[in-house]
């Protein structure tokens, strides 16, 4: 079927909904990643005339990479930073010492804690951040596919057990919190968000809150994670993984014959690596 150019083409979400196509939206997560205005125009227009009626939001995301890896290389690597973070965990990184670096490189004092005793029951806590003199309990919620939500059931679960651990503080069985968080690479679901906002809990997701979700926080700062880079198989990422180099700010700063050592990997390839890295930091 042709569809008249005013008429709504609507798209398919990984979660089975509909919406109607944005080429505003394609192209501000395109200048998000660091793409010229220009670039971020050409491919716009370019998903716009090739989007159809039912066209998978899965097919625009991987139509978008395409088009910027020809025309803007680094800005395509940022631009699949989802895909990059859904690859820390089969690479062997866990997902809360990621977060626990990111909030460090903004001035926490964080610390991937041990079994903490409540009230009722123990409790394993992802991650302990500290600011102002505030310490915040961080669920870090890793999901491998898209389109499956942080429910209210898990939203209130995280809840139940920051109290416990809470009423557990007033009489020293743990250290004191003062707030709780919930930071994912998925996305809440709307009960989910009334629930934490009503309970002033942070919730920072792939698209929540809207001015500042969790990939600007990246962005912003540059913390990537070495899963960002093309040239890393998954050999390459085990080496990375076992080394314990899990950022591209850590690898650029390292001696190239260092690399090699703990990578055991050859000169030309971690020269090539460091390249990379050192492409996709530069903004």
């Amino acid at each position: 079927m042709v569809l008249s150019s005013n008429m709504a083409i609507n798209v398919l979400k990984s979660t089975g909904e509909t919406q109607p196509f944005d080429r505003d939206k394609v192209r501000r997560t395109i200048l998000r990643s660091g793409a010229s205005e220009a670039t971020a125009d050409k491919i716009a227009d370019e998903v716009e005339k090739n989007v159809r009626e039912g066209t998978r939001t899965k097919e625009i995301y991987d139509m978008v990479v395409r088009l910027l890896e020809q025309e803007a290389p680094a800005a395509s690597r940022r631009y699949d930073l989802r895909n990059a973070i859904l690859r820390l965990g089969p690479a062997g990184f866990d997902f809360e010492k990621y977060i626990a670096a990111l909030l460090a490189a903004y001035g926490y004092k964080t610390e991937l804690p041990p079994i903490l005793e409540g009230i009722c029951i123990t409790h394993e806590v992802d991650v302990l951040a500290t600011k102002d003199g505030r310490v915040a309990m961080i669920e870090a919620k890793l999901r491998q596919e898209l389109g499956i939500f942080i429910t209210i059931k898990d939203t209130m679960s995280t809840w139940a057990r920051f109290l416990d651990l809470v009423d557990a503080s007033k009489v020293g069985k743990t250290p004191h919190l003062d707030e709780c968080w919930i930071m994912t690479n998925s996305r809440f679901s709307t009960q989910s968000i009334q629930y934490g906002h009503c309970k002033n809990m942070v919730m920072l997701s792939w698209d929540h809150p809207r001015e500042r979700p969790l990939p600007r926080w990246i962005d912003e700062i540059g913390l990537y994670p070495v899963t960002i880079l093309k040239s890393v198989d998954a050999t390459k990422l085990k080496a990375f993984s076992e080394a314990n180099i899990m950022l591209l700010r850590d690898l650029v700063k390292m001696p190239p014959e260092n690399l090699e050592k703990s990578l055991a990997l050859p000169k030309e390839t971690v020269a090539k690596l460091i390249e990379e890295a050192k492409m996709i930091l530069e903004k």
